[in-house]
């Protein structure tokens, strides 16, 4: 799915903005017929969570939409494994990265990070407390392969819609000559990325 029409942009974008505000707007109506003080302070928590994913997910737009970088060589192994250290100092649950060093690509790297960091809290939120993360990042042919599993010991994991959405992540993929898939199986979901090792805009 490449979106680079503005008319298909403005409707992805409208749908990944109202998920949450709808989210929002619901929990105001149950808040407002809550009688415990539990209750209230579970839908606070609720409502602000819907605002914080709609303010991140405004920022991430606002870059996407306004940011000219400039290509440049990104160690990709050292920058999952950098993003890996983060989220097991964050996160309950277990991280496994396999990648061989000097997995080196020739692309935008705030947009391969925007990219990662958004479908591995995606997998994170999917997997749960308990969940078991694994990701897998190898050379294939003239481009990168990253896959990331989420799987999940308390029901049959999927994807949530938090972050961008998918819909944000396979357009920024679509600028850099990216592609991404989706694989449901019994226990678990993998989400592959395909980037080129040498994106250049001469070259598309």
């Amino acid at each position: 799915m490449v979106l680079e029409h503005p008319d298909m942009m403005a409707a992805v974008l409208a749908h990944e903005i109202k998920n949450p505000a709808a989210l929002a707007m619901a929990y105001v109506g149950l808040l407002r017929h809550a009688s415990q003080p539990a209750e209230v302070t579970d839908y606070c928590n609720r409502i602000q969570q819907s605002l914080m994913d709609i303010s991140e997910l405004v920022q991430d737009l606002l870059f996407a939409a306004h940011s000219r970088p400039e290509p440049c060589c990104v160690d990709v192994a050292d920058m999952l494994a950098e993003m890996l250290d983060e989220y097991r100092a964050a996160f309950c649950g277990r991280f496994l990265l396999t990648a061989a060093p000097g997995l080196v690509c020739y692309t935008y790297e705030q947009h391969l990070r925007l990219i990662f960091s958004n479908l591995l809290k995606n997998a994170v939120e999917a997997a749960g407390p308990a969940g078991r993360i694994t990701v897998y990042a190898a050379m294939a042919g003239d481009c990168l392969r990253v896959e990331i599993c989420n799987a999940s010991v308390v029901a049959r994991p999927k994807l949530h819609g938090n972050g961008m959405g998918l819909g944000i992540c396979h357009w920024l993929l679509a600028q850099i000559g990216g592609e991404l898939q989706i694989e449901n199986g019994a226990d678990e979901c993998t989400v592959i990325v395909a980037v080129p090792v040498d994106f250049r805009q001469d070259k598309r």
